[in-house]
């Protein structure tokens, strides 16, 4: 297809699974030029506002002692790593956090390691939530896990929004984790869906996957229907499994123009959904940063769950930088 072809394709929201797949061989800077076409023109459209761009921030309120083998992350009981290791946060320490951050950014994920909370961990994070919202502007994001539907009902009352990563593909899934199902998150995404909650879902580029692997968890979160896309590109934590896969060259190390070029293939596949980029993009990226906020429709800022974020005010001068407006 020439350009233009898939430039009106994209923005009539047509652009199909094998469609994705034959954009892999277009130039990055051509695939850069699309995202970011198909990117004014939904700005326009639903915000009149051609250079918005949002960022969002996390705090890591719960940290370690994860039961998940899940071979990237630091947080796992099976990956041996040197992190900090803390149960939940008091209350007056994360709205504290998040009233800093509120000088950044638009929205604030509460994060916690593990496969769930408990009651305990659920009552404290609501009555959290709730001091939040009572006292700044932030749009309130919450990472718990899975959770079952009267959590869901709950979150919902409160207008939170969901985030839970599909992380990759299903076909790959079963190599970056077994102790839970592609499923368990596929089915509270769809429950939080049904009962009108907003979804942030991604994953992480690097893991060994394929290129199609990620056009595959692309196919998965369009058909999901999420409302934000969150794309990690892996940062390597020395005593994880994927560090030391990566170091031994049995997974080959992501470079900045295929991470580029799947950031340009999300925007222009999903042209109508937010596609942020999280962690991972001052080790993969570096001087290149500028260039993937061509296909994002937002940031996240600060420091992520086990690894520093670059300093807020360079990325705000970044982003401004490139014409855009946060």
């Amino acid at each position: 297809m020439e350009l233009l072809q898939i430039y009106e394709k994209s923005i009539k929201n047509r652009i199909t699974y094998e469609d994705a797949v034959k954009l892999w061989d277009y130039d990055v800077y051509d695939l850069l030029y699309l995202a970011y076409s198909v990117k004014k023109y939904y700005n326009i459209k639903k915000y009149n506002n051609p250079s918005k761009f949002d960022l969002c921030s996390i705090i890591n309120a719960k940290s370690g002692r994860c039961p998940e083998n899940c071979a990237f992350c630091s947080q796992s009981i099976y990956n041996k790593t040197n992190i900090n290791i803390y149960d939940l946060k008091p209350r007056e320490e994360i709205l504290k956090y998040a009233k800093y951050m509120e000088k950044y950014s638009h929205r604030f994920s509460i994060v916690v390691s593990g496969k769930t909370v408990n009651d305990s961990e659920f009552e404290k994070i609501i009555n959290t939530i709730k001091e939040i919202i009572e006292k700044t502007n932030l749009k309130v994001c919450a990472s718990l896990g899975i959770l079952d539907k009267d959590r869901l009902k709950e979150l919902k009352e409160l207008n939170v929004r969901i985030h839970n990563n599909l992380e990759t593909s299903r076909a790959y899934f079963d190599n970056i984790c077994t102790t839970h199902k592609y499923d368990d998150k596929i089915k509270m995404i769809k429950i939080a869906k049904k009962f009108g909650l907003e979804v942030c879902s991604g994953g992480i580029f690097g893991l060994g996957e394929t290129f199609k692997d990620r056009i595959k968890m692309f196919e998965e979160l369009k058909n999901l229907n999420v409302n934000s896309v969150a794309l990690n590109i892996i940062h390597p934590i020395e005593g994880t499994k994927t560090y030391k896969l990566i170091e031994e060259n049995k997974i080959k190390k992501i470079t900045p123009i295929e991470a580029l070029k799947s950031m340009a293939i999300a925007k222009i596949y999903m042209p109508d959904r937010e596609i942020r980029l999280c962690g991972g993009r001052e080790y993969n990226l570096n001087d290149l940063q500028g260039l993937a906020l061509l296909s994002l429709d937002g940031l996240m800022v600060g420091n992520y769950l086990t690894t520093k974020g670059r300093n807020i005010d360079d990325d705000i001068k970044m982003i401004n930088d490139m014409g855009f407006k946060c």
